[in-house]
């Protein structure tokens, strides 16, 4: 039906323009024989020339805004539906199309397009709940088999292969618990749901405890840092928190012998941007891609020497960007990795 529609109006602005230029070689030709037979009829027929001369680029100037203003008002269904589209996120999958009351196929294609964007929210939401649901059933469990298994270590000092074994599970148990907890703080942020406890942080004064952390704990690496003093912003102190000591414990992990590990703080256009950069293999512009999605490890980190669930960058960009902040890799070439985060600062 819209394509008919467009046709017929090609159709009516050619014979438009046919018949006005048609007509007007038609006069002049006319206007030619009446010269040959009589001068007087010649000299009318002027005026009326002018008249039509005239009248030419006016008639040319109604057909021209009346077919674009018709060609708007068909094709603006097409512009609503692509502006709509590009809105449609992950965590915006409510938009609708609006119904232009149309009996044509653009009509029901608008139908179609919303009852398939109703499956896909009921579906994602659908999966997100179960998600959420599972970590939150599973904490309980892992909480008590973490209290019997640190009882049980305490009762078993005297046999050391006994005690090293149950070490050994709480270990996993409590690396099950962690994974557990990223899963649930995942699954509120696919929703929209992330429940912020917002208050002024010092990002100055957490950024170099978590850098006396890793002088600590990697005494063998060299750690510069240059950060600036009190910079505030307004976040929630323990997933920020988190999101830096991921930053922090990746330049560790994936660190060489007698590496070098440089952290910067500064301050631009009302933003705090922390980077972290350190030595190591560079990751590969393929697996650049891939490094903040779920559960993706780049090749060389499944070692046993390499302990991680793969969670980690994926949960601390959705934690940036709840913040209204970001997370991205920033350089990853000559042995050097950057990653750069950005938050809004605020100003007491």
């Amino acid at each position: 039906m819209l394509r008919l529609k467009i046709t017929f109006v090609s159709v009516l602005l050619s014979c438009l323009l046919l018949i006005v230029f048609g007509g007007y070689s038609l006069i002049v030709i006319n206007m030619i024989i009446m010269d040959i037979c009589n001068e007087s009829i010649l000299k009318s027929m002027l005026k009326y020339k002018m008249t039509f001369i005239l009248s030419i680029p006016v008639a040319l100037f109604f057909l021209t805004i009346g077919g674009w203003m018709i060609s708007q008002r068909i094709l603006k269904p097409i512009s609503t539906i692509c502006q709509i589209a590009e809105k449609i996120t992950v965590r915006d999958l409510g938009q609708r199309i609006p119904d232009f009351h149309m009996d044509n196929e653009l009509s029901r294609l608008i139908k179609v397009f919303n009852c398939m964007l109703d499956r896909l929210e009921k579906s994602f939401h659908q999966a997100s709940r179960f998600t959420a649901d599972a970590a939150h059933e599973l904490q309980t469990p892992l909480t008590i088999l973490q209290g019997v298994l640190e009882n049980a270590i305490q009762q078993a000092i005297q046999d050391k292969q006994e005690t090293q074994l149950l070490v050994i599970l709480l270990e996993e148990v409590q690396r099950l618990k962690t994974i557990v907890r990223k899963l649930l703080i995942l699954a509120q942020a696919d929703v929209g749901q992330l429940n912020l406890r917002l208050e002024k942080v010092n990002f100055s004064e957490l950024i170099s405890l978590i850098i006396e952390d890793i002088q600590a704990i990697a005494p063998h690496l060299t750690v510069n840092h240059d950060i600036m003093a009190d910079c505030m912003v307004l976040a929630d102190y323990d997933l920020i928190n988190l999101v830096v000591q991921n930053l922090s414990s990746n330049a560790v992990k994936y660190n060489t012998k007698k590496g070098m590990i440089d952290c910067k703080l500064t301050m631009k256009d009302s933003c705090a941007l922390f980077t972290i950069s350190n030595t190591g293999p560079p990751i590969s512009e393929e697996d650049q891609d891939n490094i903040f999605h779920r559960f993706f490890r780049v090749d060389g980190s499944h070692s046993k020497r390499i302990h991680g669930s793969g969670l980690g960058l994926s949960l601390a960009r959705e934690i940036a960007i709840a913040h209204q902040g970001d997370l991205k890799l920033s350089e990853s070439s000559n042995d050097i990795t950057t990653f750069l985060l950005k938050l809004p600062c605020i100003f007491v």
